[in-house]
């Protein structure tokens, strides 16, 4: 909350109080004109209307101020209480899918449990032979699980940080999902893509020679490497040649600017594709082929 003496609230109250004081001052003028009033009472008169009201102006603008901050502040709670409870009824969706070790979903950049619950659902749908990935981390982990469950399919995650990449790679080996995953480098270089100019993914050879893509999640490169932009666009543009007629989409922090405006520019370009939205914590938006779409299972909202 603020607190202390503002500057502009005060001013604001002096020219409040000014007013009435003048005004005071002209009716008294004109009593004292009418034989009603002594000239003497003007002066006391009109300084302690203006006191007076700066005083009450003042008083009602830091009210108003103070409420304003209280409101602003449930509402901040109440955001972060529906984010508990979504990440609870995720991670509650979740505890069948039989992950190999505890995942630590959320945080600054990790998969949200609810997004999360949406990924797992839209596999177990979808029961997708290829899965391609831009950036890795939980969602490597959960999607690998569920393919090796299924019994059958493959995820090739791309990933630009080579550090990173080692990170994921390490938790594929401790949850014994190397036949399913691989973690493959991908720097960031810059290419032209539809007129502009983005860093994005160096496809590797491997992933042209993999297959035709079943299901893309799209949670990379970093938005913080280009705040104002777009940075992850090209992945429509680029990927489209590999994907097969009935592959889907799947946009984390769909809520954001960027990727709202990213999915707005796709359904423009690709007039073919329809994107749906889901209520998760970070936004989800998946999108399908026109044809692909009506058999969906999925809700949208």
């Amino acid at each position: 909350m603020n607190s202390g003496y503002n500057f502009h609230d005060i001013v604001a109250a002096a020219k409040a109080g000014l007013s009435v004081g003048i005004s005071g001052a002209i009716l008294m003028a004109a009593a004292v004109a009418a034989g009603l009033a002594s000239a003497s009472a003007i002066v006391p008169v009109t300084v302690v209307l203006c006191l007076c009201v700066m005083a009450l102006h003042y008083w009602k603008t830091q009210q108003a101020r103070i409420a304003a901050d209280q409101a602003g502040l449930m509402r901040h709670r109440f955001h972060l209480l529906a984010q508990q409870i979504a990440e609870t009824q995720g991670l509650v969706q979740l505890g069948g899918v039989g992950l190999p070790y505890p995942v630590a979903f959320g945080g600054d950049y990790a998969l949200t449990a609810d997004a999360a619950a949406v990924l797992a659902r839209q596999v177990a749908l979808r029961k997708p032979k290829l899965v391609v990935e831009l950036g890795s981390g939980v969602s490597t982990i959960l999607v690998g699980t569920m393919l090796r469950a299924q019994g059958f399919g493959r995820l090739v995650s791309l990933d630009h940080d080579p550090s990173w990449a080692e990170e994921t790679r390490r938790q594929i080996r401790a949850g014994g999902l190397e036949q399913q995953v691989e973690v493959l480098d991908a720097p960031l270089t810059r290419q032209d893509v539809d007129g502009e100019s983005f860093a994005w993914y160096a496809i590797p050879a491997k992933l042209e020679q993999t297959g035709v893509i079943d299901l893309l999640i799209v949670d990379g490169p970093p938005q913080a490497g280009d705040p104002g932009g777009l940075p992850r666009y090209p992945a429509l543009p680029k990927l489209l040649p590999l994907m097969s007629p009935d592959a889907e989409i799947f946009v984390d922090d769909a809520r954001r600017p960027g990727e709202t405006e990213m999915v707005r520019r796709w359904l423009a370009r690709y007039p073919g594709w329809i994107a749906r939205d889901l209520a998760t914590g970070p936004g989800t938006c998946l999108l399908f082929r026109k044809g692909a779409a009506d058999q969906d299972e999925s809700p949208g909202t």
